[in-house]
């Protein structure tokens, strides 16, 4: 009599670490940006505000 290999169960977890990684873009005063580069790093950290909870400097 043999024994049947045993059943192999294969779960899936997702684990979102972009917030480890990623950092608010922060500027000096005298930083001259293009509007397209303004525009994006605004986005940048819109996204991190909303998904990471970034919190303006005080």
């Amino acid at each position: 009599m043999t024994t049947p290999p045993p059943e192999v169960i294969t779960k899936t977890r997702v684990v979102d670490t972009a917030c480890d990684w990623v950092k608010p873009i922060y500027l000096d005063k005298t930083d001259v940006l293009s509007d397209a580069t303004a525009k994006a790093i605004l986005a940048h950290d819109q996204a991190g505000a909303k998904n990471c909870n970034w919190k303006p400097l005080k």
